[in-house]
């Protein structure tokens, strides 16, 4: 076990991950991060983005540790970097910015955990394109996402926007949805997504 159990075990971390605690959340970073930066910057990364892989991998813990199925069969530590280096791997696969990772310590978690962890990943990445792309949409797009998503009725919808009728709601959806989708799959972290792990 890592010298971090002498403070906290594994599941304590993973609880205190699950239960949004603060000290849990604070020791993670404070422990961890500095080494993750490390990872990162050695492969023409920068602190920016090894913050933007530790938020990634604490969203995916976040996740995983609420699956009904979940079982963490290695040390918090472990299976930490394992997801960090895996994100940073779907960030930068091309060999010559990750010339010095293996994927070794994957084979540390049973195959169907693996399974779940990649398409924990996938979710992540996903969430984060669409959030990044969605600053681009117009005002009027981003209300009418929004107001789909709470499940408001069309007509209400058409009302609140000024659209003549459910249909244009569709329509005005439909252009918004798809200009998104088109500017996802531009990003270089989305091509660089396997066929497998594609929405």
């Amino acid at each position: 076990m890592g010298e971090e159990e002498n403070i906290f075990s594994s599941i304590e971390i993973l609880e205190g991950i699950k239960k949004h605690d603060r000290e849990i959340l604070n020791f993670v970073y404070e422990t961890y991060f500095n080494q993750l930066a490390d990872f990162v910057t050695k492969r023409r990364g920068t602190e920016s983005d090894a913050w933007d892989i530790f938020q990634d991998t604490m969203g995916v813990i976040y996740d995983y540790v609420h699956q009904k199925e979940f079982n963490l069969e290695v040390p918090f530590q472990a299976f930490f970097f394992t997801v960090a280096q895996k994100l940073w791997f779907k960030h930068y696969h091309k060999s010559q910015k990750v010339s010095n990772f293996t994927n070794e310590t994957m084979d540390l978690i049973p195959y169907e955990s693996n399974e779940m962890l990649r398409e924990l990943m996938r979710q992540q990445i996903m969430t984060r394109l669409s959030l990044k792309y969605m600053k681009k949409l117009s005002p009027n797009c981003l209300k009418l996402i929004k107001f789909s998503n709470m499940d408001m009725d069309t007509s209400l919808i058409a009302k609140k926007l000024n659209y003549l009728s459910n249909q244009a709601v569709y329509n005005q959806r439909r252009k918004c949805l798809r200009k998104l989708l088109n500017w996802i799959k531009q990003d270089p972290e989305y091509q660089n997504l396997t066929d497998y792990e594609r929405p």
